[in-house]
């Protein structure tokens, strides 16, 4: 039984991790458009 709610917990923090990681990427493709069009033009 112990392991079993161990597995669970464990699970349930790396998907919570994982939606903060979505949540940041997608905030920052969002909030920022003109900034990444500006670095792909320096780039080229």
């Amino acid at each position: 039984m112990i392991t079993g709610l161990r597995a669970t917990f464990f699970l349930a923090v790396s998907f919570v991790f994982f939606l903060i990681i979505i949540g940041l990427l997608g905030l920052s493709t969002v909030m920022s458009p003109s900034r990444w069009i500006e670095r792909m033009r320096s780039a080229d």
